[in-house]
């Protein structure tokens, strides 16, 4: 096997993941991509090859069973900032079979100025919603927010998620009215945002401090530009071995170690 077909392991589910994994594969390199949902899957083989795919949540013990079989020579976790879990578990098992960890974590970008709340968790975003919001817009997902899907908030907001069957199922089977799910792709303008935020008569926003990528500066501006309510998630902080923010610096890394 020549340098450049060693095994890396790269845990994506997101745009710039998926990007990083393009870009590997034209220099050459040996990959096997990890996303978890199937509608993750649908979205990588957009530019991804098929056959390099492996679809489904894992466990820590899912992946040391899977490095048995198949050690990496590295593992690049780029993987949503939010996504705590996963990097914990990959963190262990790189720690433990002394594979090497890089992680990509995309730039913050930053927000400020008036009605801009910054809180540490879901919860704490709950609690302040629950005296500044009347119609709420959460655009965090469908996954841990269950502080948010209760009595005193089911009729009080709109959840922006991505149109994954599943997840939707499960919402519904929550609670969530049909008519308070919005499910759609991004990226949204400013344009679009503001046209649902009027529409849906929203008075508070919720974020997460998700990057460019997530399209925090688009919503948030669309929600200044309205008088409306910002709450913004911080990321939760992360000792990470390696850590790269600039896509370009950690491909060359990867490359002039893989000869």
């Amino acid at each position: 096997m020549s340098p450049k077909n060693k095994l890396l392991w790269l845990f994506s589910g997101t745009s710039d993941g998926n990007q990083i994994a393009k870009n590997l594969i034209a220099k050459n390199c040996f990959l096997k991509v990890f996303v978890a949902t199937p509608y993750g899957k649908n979205v990588a083989v957009q530019t991804l090859p098929l056959e390099i795919i492996h679809t489904g949540r894992l466990t820590v013990d899912d992946i040391f069973e899977i490095g048995r079989i198949d050690t990496p020579e590295k593992v690049i976790d780029a993987t949503h900032p939010f996504a705590m879990e996963i990097s914990k578990n990959l963190m262990e098992f790189c720690r433990i079979r002394e594979v090497p960890y890089i992680r990509y974590e995309r730039p913050e970008e930053s927000i400020e100025g008036n009605n801009v709340y910054f809180v540490e968790n879901i919860r704490q975003a709950a609690d302040k919603a629950k005296k500044i919001g009347r119609q709420i817009l959460l655009t965090l997902g469908s996954k841990n927010i269950d502080p948010f899907l209760c009595k005193e908030f089911l009729e009080r907001i709109y959840i922006r998620m991505l149109p994954d069957p599943q997840l939707i199922q499960d919402l519904l089977s929550k609670g969530v009215s049909p008519d308070r799910i919005i499910a759609i792709q991004g990226p949204f303008s400013i344009t679009l945002n503001k046209a649902l935020m009027v529409d849906r008569s929203i008075d508070c926003l919720i974020t997460k401090s998700s990057g460019k990528e997530g399209g925090i500066k688009d919503k948030v501006t669309a929600a200044q530009e309205l008088d409306i309510s910002v709450i913004v998630i911080k990321r939760p902080e992360m000792n990470y071995p390696v850590l790269f923010s600039d896509q370009n610096k950690m491909t060359n890394n990867i490359l002039k170690d893989q000869g």
